[in-house]
């Protein structure tokens, strides 16, 4: 009786808090506390592969490795990562048959980027360098399967299924980083860890994709709109994806491997704090794509200045203490606390934009989003070349900042313009 009084006086004080944050506080507190569980778990299994790696490998190595996934992002583009967005939608609308629609649609496109992937591992073997040719030769055979399975997320967005997401990509983090951690204490072989890599997320995504099938789909009702709308977002999305692994390859290009590892620990952490802010998003897409526009412009300012505000006090503590937890961890890269603190001052810019971008995604707004899109990355294309080439590393962190809160400002004019 005592509990059910304690949990009867917090439902009370969470719905009384909806008039200050004009948000269902229930669904975001019961949602968020399981996608928060998963959450935490991502931080905890990539905190410790960043360990192992910083550890067990050379830094050349772990360059190295963080250039193929870098160009690996790139062909994955080929898979239509917008159709991810376009099959939670039709989910949410009822069309659970989407989802398989979905996955052969990522399938056959993705082959693509195979080819792609043999076309550089031929590029490298030409220049001489096999370590990288026989990389991405290995790489060529998973590119088209491991983000098509991985679409049932989708389905369990829609569905608003968050207990289950937290618990099953907890899974999907637990074991792949226990399987690493592993290799990398007996090896430092690329193509083993590699290989390892890839392995243990394709089966993990094939496991819970026929579990989605068998045992949540409602009906097999297709959105017939729904693919050409995905293949739209990922239209969109490539300069996008372009924007966020080029930064990389062009430090590994004009700077070599090791200062991608200085830049990639740097990213690290950061990476994990918009992990965490990003959750906002998964829950927030559904309950978009139920409103109406007219609602959601009312209280777009308050909720963006909420989020402003919690998002720069979390960042804000980081960036005190990032000194002190890379002497801790990661004593190796002191280098790249400077590099990581401004780079977490430049996340309250892509928490921002993501949170407003997502707005436009569920309410299949396809103007704002090319806009948007467009502009924005053709303008951090546009400044990263000449930045990263003058300035290095700081160019790169430079062309994020200016993109991201350029982003921020965009997507919410674009928000207060949606009819």
């Amino acid at each position: 009786e005592r509990m059910n009084a304690i949990k009867s006086k917090i439902y009370t004080l969470l719905r009384r808090s909806e008039t200050i944050f004009k948000t269902d506080m229930i669904y975001l507190v019961k949602g968020g506390s399981w996608l928060g569980l998963s959450q935490i778990i991502t931080i905890a299994t990539g905190f410790g592969l960043s360990l192992a790696f910083t550890n067990l490998l050379s830094p050349e190595t772990y360059g190295i490795y963080k250039y193929v996934l870098s160009i690996v992002s790139l062909l994955l583009i080929t898979t239509l990562n917008g159709v991810d967005s376009a099959v939670t939608q039709s989910v949410a609308r009822g069309f659970d048959g989407t989802l398989a629609l979905g996955v052969r649609t990522k399938i056959k496109w993705g082959l693509f980027g195979s080819l792609g992937s043999v076309g550089v591992a031929t590029y490298y073997y030409i220049q001489g360098n096999t370590v990288l040719a026989i990389a991405f030769i290995i790489s060529a055979f998973f590119i088209p399967f491991i983000e098509s399975f991985d679409l049932y997320n989708a389905l369990l967005n829609g569905k608003k299924l968050f207990k289950k997401f937290s618990n099953w990509n907890s899974i999907k983090k637990i074991i792949p980083t226990g399987l690493l951690i592993t290799t990398l204490y007996l090896t430092s072989n690329l193509f083993i860890i590699l290989s390892v890599y890839f392995l243990s997320a394709l089966i993990l995504n094939i496991w819970f994709f026929k579990k989605t099938t068998n045992d949540l789909l409602s009906n097999n009702l297709i959105d017939p709109d729904s693919m050409s709308f995905g293949k739209h977002l990922s239209v969109l999305n490539i300069l996008s994806t372009l924007a966020t692994e080029l930064d990389k390859i062009l430090v590994f290009h004009y700077l070599g491997a090791v200062q991608l590892a200085v830049y990639t620990i740097a990213l690290a952490p950061v990476d994990q704090i918009k992990g965490i802010l990003k959750n906002l998003n998964a829950l927030a897409f559904p309950k978009f794509a139920e409103q109406k526009t007219i609602a959601i412009k009312e209280t777009l300012a308050k909720k963006t200045t909420l989020l402003t505000i919690g998002s720069s006090v979390i960042i804000g503590v980081y960036i005190i203490l990032a000194p002190l937890f890379f002497k801790l961890f990661f004593p190796k890269y002191i280098e790249s606390v400077i590099y990581s603190q401004v780079l977490a001052f430049t996340l309250i810019g892509a928490i921002i934009s993501g949170f407003l971008y997502t707005i436009l995604e569920a309410r299949a707004h396809t103007k704002g989003l090319s806009f948007f899109n467009i502009s924005t990355n053709i303008l951090n294309l546009t400044i990263l070349f000449p930045l990263v080439y003058y300035f290095g590393i700081w160019g790169a962190i430079g062309a994020r900042g200016v993109s991201r809160f350029t982003s921020a400002i965009v997507a919410y004019l674009l928000v207060q313009r949606m009819d």
